[in-house]
């Protein structure tokens, strides 16, 4: 019994660490922010104690990016998702990043990553280690394996790839993190049937 005490309480105290992260990179920013900045914001814990769940600053970053990214549960369950027909899936995919911008604590997260990702590279980098390589990986595979079954039309399914989360991070700029007038009154389901009609109809083999 006291194991298990202790092993919620480490999984709780990792979350409170987490939470406290997410708070003082979104307002300092990711190079300005100090462990003891986050340590405060924890509750006041021993700076110290961030070394005890997390390697260093870089690697609460990422485990901040993996853990926020929900889009990475399908990459997670990737035999199933290769399974389902293509706009089913891409209906799972677009949806699942979408939802991640209906958390505020994420929007200005995602802000700071934007005006710091230029001065920056390496945080870009990690960005794209904890998230866009698999992601960019699902989608690729998801996508030879379609063209395989003959199910989509031969295509460089690299660019595909990138085109089809590109489209949909579009759309999450100008609506959540720029705030552009004319993106705020669109719904998540009017930006998902429309991307992904726009999409699959450029690839579907046409009919005999």
């Amino acid at each position: 019994m006291s194991d298990d005490k202790s092993t919620q309480g480490n999984v709780e105290r990792r979350q409170q660490i987490l939470e406290a992260a997410l708070k003082v990179f979104s307002t300092k920013g990711f190079h300005k922010a100090t462990n003891k900045d986050i340590a405060q914001a924890a509750g006041g814990i021993s700076p110290g104690l961030i070394y005890w769940y997390f390697k260093d600053k870089e690697d609460l970053f990422a485990s901040l990016v993996r853990e926020r990214a929900q889009v990475l549960q399908l990459a997670d369950r990737s035999e199933e998702f290769m399974s389902l027909p293509p706009r089913e899936a891409f209906y799972r995919l677009g949806q699942a990043y979408l939802s991640i911008f209906h958390n505020p604590g994420n929007v200005a997260f995602f802000r700071i990553m934007l005006s710091e990702a230029s001065r920056f590279p390496k945080m870009g980098e990690m960005f794209y280690r904890g998230v866009g390589r698999k992601i960019f990986g699902l989608v690729n595979g998801y996508l030879q394996h379609q063209v395989e079954l003959g199910v989509l039309r031969p295509h460089d399914t690299a660019v595909a790839s990138r085109s089809f989360v590109g489209m949909f991070m579009v759309q999450m700029l100008a609506r959540d993190a720029l705030l552009q007038p004319e993106a705020q009154g669109l719904s998540d389901e009017q930006i998902l049937s429309t991307v992904i009609d726009l999409f699959l109809h450029g690839l579907e083999k046409p009919q005999a």
